[in-house]
């Protein structure tokens, strides 16, 4: 009987412990991120009962079973359930979710802690931080999308994108280039070149060209100015055709010292002149290029083959901005029978220098098809300086910034973290798990990848507690406590009965 009460107390207080583990998922179960706990209970040792479990007629092969008595339960382990939680959207995009396993890495700046509350909000200095202060850890992200080292992830709304200058000008057209609106007799193929003059208002009249191309490029101080290609027909060479172009620059006028404007030059602002050449499809099968060894000369004698950058021939503007132009069309190999000068070519088009059979050509290069003169594709990689307008977050963690200037760039990434054994982790408050010995090695991932969650922005993760399920636990739970309650009173209830017995 003495038994009967300890094994009640026992079951009193293994299911006061359920009890406890109940009430605290009810309290929690509108926290973001809560993970729900189980409780799991175990007998304790049994007591073996004398003159049980002997020998039958000393038959070794059926022996009975050994005769013990239970001595009540005890509370093997409390678990946390890492089931995921319903999402909820929300209208910031720093609340921040993980759609499968793992979790965020935070820091007090000293320790790691490791969460999956993702309510984030950033500080005065545009660190993201936990309600409790903790940063959000993650890689930072150079302009080439190479990782930094981990640290805390910062992002201001002020940031600025510094200009580039333009490097690489695509343009691909269709040129109906027939009509050979410029002749010159002597230099047929610098036609162009030779009535331009920057003098002028108008460096070349709109009848001296069959077609013209303005480009927005961007100069090494990151102002935008504005180059024009002007297309004309040039003298033929058997079947294939030929078209003569030059670049120049619309705005050729130096300054002075003072930032007072000078005179321009009739040569000022060219840039380049050179032939696109055509077979009689209208395919384009070589390009030739020259440029002024001195600025603002018109002769002929001072232009040289273009410089090939990667395989395109390249210009530079007065303030030494660099620009490889690309018709669909490169010579990686470099010229082959190029002249000395642009002197030399005179009436013989083949003296032009030529990119030769390795040249590589574009999936949709300059035509010259008998149709309407038009510009397919035009791009080129320079900018201006440009302010944050807006960051979104990819389901891959990747932090990206939209700039005023028609940029993007990413800026950090954020990693998510998995353990060799969730349930080794310790629970910390605040939404926190810490790693111990027992939760294994912490791997940090990128997510959406194999076994590692997907980042979802404007969404929090709720609490994992099934209110239904933790009320029939609760039913159970005090059901059971009255049970054992009772037992322990029936029990005292029959010492107290043989006291009097004894006594009588």
């Amino acid at each position: 009987m003495n038994s009967s009460l300890y094994i009640g107390a026992t079951g009193m207080k293994g299911l006061s412990e359920g009890m406890q583990v109940t009430t605290n998922n009810l309290a929690n179960i509108s926290t973001i991120g809560y993970k729900k706990q189980d409780i799991l209970f175990s007998d304790q040792i049994s007591q073996t009962q004398a003159s049980m479990g002997n020998w039958w007629n000393a038959q070794e092969d059926s022996r009975v079973a050994i005769g013990q008595v239970g001595m009540g339960l005890q509370v093997e382990a409390i678990r946390t359930s890492f089931t995921e939680g319903a999402m909820e959207s929300t209208n910031t995009m720093t609340d921040l979710a993980i759609n499968g396993k793992g979790f965020f890495q935070v820091s007090d700046g000293t320790s790691a802690f490791y969460t999956r509350a993702g309510d984030f909000r950033a500080d005065n200095e545009g660190v993201w931080r936990t309600p409790s202060g903790l940063a959000l850890q993650g890689y930072q992200l150079d302009a080439n999308g190479n990782r930094g080292e981990l640290g805390d992830v910062k992002v201001d709304n002020l940031t600025t994108m510094p200009a580039k200058t333009t490097s690489s000008i695509e343009m691909t057209l269709n040129l109906n280039t027939r009509d050979d609106a410029t002749i010159n007799e002597e230099n047929p193929y610098f036609g162009l070149l030779g009535l331009y003059d920057a003098s002028n208002g108008t460096p070349l009249s709109s009848s001296a060209y069959t077609t013209a191309q303005t480009m927005t490029v961007y100069d090494a101080e990151g102002n935008s100015r504005n180059i024009t290609a002007y297309f004309d027909g040039a003298p033929a060479n058997g079947a294939n055709r030929r078209a003569e172009f030059i670049i120049a620059d619309d705005n050729p006028v130096q300054y002075d010292a003072e930032g007072n404007p000078l005179e321009a030059g009739a040569g000022d602002g060219l840039l380049m002149s050179g032939i696109l050449e055509f077979d009689s499809a209208g395919n384009l099968v070589n390009i030739s290029a020259f440029t002024p060894g001195q600025a603002g000369s018109k002769n002929l004698e001072d232009w040289v083959p273009a410089e090939l950058v990667e395989g395109n021939p390249a210009f530079t503007l007065a303030d030494g901005s660099q620009m490889s132009l690309n018709f669909g069309m490169s010579a990686p190999g470099g010229w082959e029978n190029a002249p000395a000068s642009a002197a030399e070519v005179g009436q013989n088009g083949a003296a032009m220098p030529t990119m030769g059979e390795d040249a590589v050509f574009a999936q949709y290069p300059t035509t010259a098809f008998n149709s309407t003169s038009m510009t397919n594709s035009y791009k080129q990689d320079g900018y201006g300086e440009g302010v944050m307008s807006n960051v979104s977050i990819g389901t891959n963690g990747v932090v990206t910034g939209y700039f005023s200037n028609g940029q993007h760039q990413d800026l950090w990434e954020i990693p998510v973290a998995r353990f060799t054994s969730e349930d080794g982790l310790r629970r910390e408050g605040g939404n926190l798990f810490s790693a111990t010995a027992e939760s294994g090695q912490m791997e940090l991932g990128t997510a959406g990848t194999e076994n590692y969650g997907e980042v979802l922005a404007y969404n929090i993760e709720n609490s994992n507690v099934d209110m239904a399920q933790e009320m029939v636990n609760m039913i159970i739970n005090q059901r059971g406590f009255q049970s054992n309650s009772k037992v322990v009173t029936t029990a005292d209830e029959m010492l107290r009965k043989a006291m009097e017995i004894k006594r009588q």
